[in-house]
């Protein structure tokens, strides 16, 4: 084998689960086969709504998710991820149920625009990601300024978000390219896709004047950097 096993949480949801798995066959030096990670993969759609437990509506999917990992890693995983920003909340809960590492999307998003020298970003993400300052605190923390849209065009980031999850991608991309145009108008450079649904219909060679920072991109390139090293 050329690398460690990966393991992926999946699941929430299952079109961002396989966008992270592209990635990270795209991201791997390969020229055959067996060159590439083995990758497992819990594609599970029945976690408990992650922005339903946030808003104190539903049951925290912290516990299901720790019984994933553990899963993955009885099935032979040696690096864990987790391909939703949200969820992230409850990642404590799956380093606390494993041995192995569990790649952070969100560290390893600050991470790479800290080395690109960012001193300003807008976040496009789901409600629940704002509400909890899951990037907010660690972005400041990094010393870099924030752009949030207002409450008229996040209401539409969480409207393609559930369009991207109903397979509804170009209303989806319609919405998004609408909010860009907003942040652009505040005067954002650069944007960071903080919900991988949304990495799903923003192409990085769309017309757009921003530079965006796909966190689902990153924590594919670290994981294959991790499973290879």
């Amino acid at each position: 084998m050329p690398g460690k096993t990966v393991g992926i949480i999946g699941g929430m949801g299952p079109e961002a689960t396989v966008d992270l798995m592209k990635k990270i066959i795209k991201n791997t030096p390969a020229k055959v086969d067996e060159d590439h990670l083995r990758i497992l993969v819990d594609n599970n759609p029945y976690v408990p709504s992650r922005v339903k437990a946030i808003l104190g509506e539903g049951e925290s999917p912290g516990p299901v998710m720790a019984e994933m990992a553990k899963g993955l890693v009885k099935w032979g995983a040696e690096i864990l991820v987790i391909p939703c920003n949200t969820a992230h909340l409850y990642v404590g809960e799956v380093t606390d149920a494993v041995t192995v590492p569990v790649v952070n999307m969100i560290d390893e998003t600050v991470k790479v625009l800290l080395e690109n020298n960012i001193k300003e970003v807008a976040l496009l993400a789901s409600t629940a990601v704002l509400k909890t300052k899951l990037y907010e605190n660690e972005l400041l923390k990094a010393g870099i300024d924030l752009i949030l849209p207002t409450q008229l065009y996040q209401d539409k980031i969480m409207e393609a978000i559930f369009a991207v999850k109903s397979g509804n991608l170009g209303y989806a991309k319609e919405l998004v390219n609408v909010v860009i145009k907003h942040i652009s108008e505040k005067g954002a450079k650069t944007a960071v896709m903080g919900c991988t649904e949304l990495s799903i219909v923003i192409e990085k060679d769309d017309a757009h004047n921003l530079v965006f920072y796909d966190p689902t991109e990153i924590l594919a390139k670290a994981v294959v950097k991790e499973a290879l090293s």
